[in-house]
């Protein structure tokens, strides 16, 4: 994967998030009805969003470090429950800040384990 597109990608999850994080509640609240899931879609759908986002930064080519991702991260989910005072029948809560940052915290621990794994592989059989 080039930089280019992976920056691409990067960029095509931030514009998600923000479309979504602007999203009246009522058109939210209609989509999840029309699809009939039995849980709230939006709190799944930002788990995968900051997972996937954090993933993309920490592998190559972009390969940032961990506490640089989830920096970011954390300031992405704080900017986005803050922009939920601006839109339409939509409240910041610090739950969803908590949902960014597990999603975020997930693709950390498996670069770490893969990390740890790739060394393992490495030394071979003792």
């Amino acid at each position: 994967m080039s930089p280019r597109f992976a920056w691409s990608l990067f960029s095509l999850h931030l514009f998600a998030l923000m479309i979504g994080t602007q999203m009246p509640n009522a058109w939210r609240s209609g989509v999840e009805q029309s699809l009939h899931v039995p849980f709230s879609l939006s709190s799944w759908a930002h788990l995968a969003v900051f997972f996937s986002m954090s993933l993309l930064l920490l592998i190559r080519p972009l390969a940032r470090p961990a506490w640089w991702v989830m920096l970011l991260a954390l300031t992405l989910a704080v900017l986005t429950e803050a922009l939920q005072f601006y839109a339409v029948d939509r409240h910041p809560r610090l739950r969803d800040i908590g949902i960014d940052m597990a999603g975020t915290l997930l693709a950390v621990l498996i670069m770490v384990l893969r990390g740890s794994w790739a060394r393992v592989v490495r030394a071979g059989p003792q």
